[in-house]
């Protein structure tokens, strides 16, 4: 199953990492400033004690916890064993700290560095510094030279920094979620009648813009809509009129001339038959397209005498087809809408002698419940159309007296089982 992103998850997140990422960057930037700084301070110490010892004499002496030296061996026992070699580059600072991780101080840090004057004169100097204690104090016991060890203050303070931004962003999604949780749900309410009030206040100018945009697609839809309507309405009404006409004169033409030729006779009925489909189509949409219906008048109707009735009406759809009718009824009468039954058994029937070129239509009805299948061969390259677009107003109907409507559909066969209870 696909799991759709959260996007105010996925937003919070990246740049969570993103603000992660730069505390990272700038507290390993700001412990290797400190310990630069350290450097730098130990060995300009240093050049000053060497260049104040120059000229003092050769042998070791101590300035400051500095030890100097003209030669090698009179320096501490502990330097020499640390760092093995004089050094022979003038003014490098080398350095060793002992027991040291990266966020704990060292127990004690050794320092040597070798100047040299014009007459080609060394003197070695050495520095050896207890971190973790620092001098005598007048109790006799020594201090810690850090507080806080500065690596863990450095963290300490990156670490601030990015809960201080995860909290600040929080609360910025937060301050946002309102006007759109308040946008969602205006959204998700809203109607062609609703998307005519006034906008709601969404803070943002972002956010208005999105919802004038969505109001105006809403009424853009509505005044759509309400065209469709106005037109179904003005065309429905405006068949009726000319359908009448031809039905009345296919009537007139029958009382003039009651014995017509054989192929006359043919088209004078394919004429009333084709008006009879185009009135029941105009008065279904007509029907459909009224807005406030009213409960329509129900009567107490026998439905497997209406089923008759229509299939007879209807029957002439299948002319020159070789399709097999089959209509198995039992009496039953119910009180329901008779237009509307009828219309609604009209469009099913019709919609199956039409969409069936060859094979059968079988019409059961039992009590209430009716069974309408058509069973049509297929040709090769040839699909079956089934029911057509005519179920939608089939479905329409359904839904407004909520009458139960399954639609089984196979290769072979169509079949719409209706429930009238």
């Amino acid at each position: 199953m696909n799991t759709k992103k959260n996007l105010k998850r996925f937003i919070y997140v990246r740049v969570s990492c993103l603000a992660l990422g730069m505390a990272l960057l700038l507290s390993y930037q700001g412990t290797q400033f400190f310990l630069h700084g350290l450097d730098v301070k130990v060995a300009w110490h240093m050049r000053q004690v060497v260049e104040h010892q120059f000229g003092q004499g050769t042998h070791l002496s101590q300035m400051f916890n500095y030890q100097v030296a003209s030669n090698w061996e009179e320096l501490p026992e502990r330097v020499r064993e640390v760092f093995k070699r004089p050094p022979e580059t003038p003014l490098e600072l080398q350095k060793y700290f002992e027991n040291w991780w990266y966020f704990a101080p060292p127990e004690t840090g050794y320092f040597l560095m070798m100047s040299q004057d014009e007459q080609g004169q060394k003197r070695y100097i050495s520095h050896i510094r207890e971190f973790r204690k620092g001098p005598v104090h007048g109790s006799g016991l020594p201090k810690k030279m850090f507080r806080i060890d500065p690596m863990v203050e450095i963290a300490l303070w990156g670490l601030g920094a990015m809960l201080a931004f995860m909290a600040a962003l929080y609360w910025t999604f937060r301050s946002l979620s309102k006007p759109s949780n308040a946008m969602y749900n205006w959204a998700a309410g809203l109607t062609i009648e609703s998307a005519k009030s006034e906008l709601p206040d969404f803070k943002y100018q972002e956010l208005e813009d999105l919802a004038v945009i969505i109001q105006t697609s809403m009424q853009n839809s509505g005044e759509a809509l309400e065209r469709e309507k106005q037109f179904l309405g003005y065309a429905s009404h405006e068949l009726r009129t000319p359908i009448t006409t031809l039905r009345s004169n296919a009537t007139l033409l029958d009382r003039i001339s009651p014995n017509p030729a054989r192929k006359e006779r043919e088209i004078r009925d394919r004429i009333l038959r084709s008006s009879l489909t185009m009135k029941g189509i105009t008065e279904t949409l007509l029907w459909l397209n009224r807005d406030n219906q009213e409960p329509l008048p129900t009567t107490n109707i026998s439905i497997d005498q209406t089923l008759h009735k229509l299939v007879s009406e209807l029957r002439f759809l299948l002319e020159g087809k070789t399709v097999q009718l089959q209509l198995v009824t039992s009496s039953q009468t119910k009180e329901l809408p008779e237009a509307a039954f009828e219309m609604f058994m009209t469009n099913i029937i019709r919609n199956a002698f039409q969409h069936t070129q060859e094979g059968s239509v079988t019409i059961k009805q039992n009590q209430s419940e009716i069974r309408v299948i058509n069973s049509f061969v297929k040709h090769k390259g040839a699909q079956g159309t089934g029911f057509g677009l005519g179920l939608k107003l089939i479905k329409k109907i359904a839904e407004r007296f909520s009458w139960q409507v399954e639609i089984i559909q196979s290769a072979t066969d169509y079949e719409v089982r209706i429930s009238l209870s």
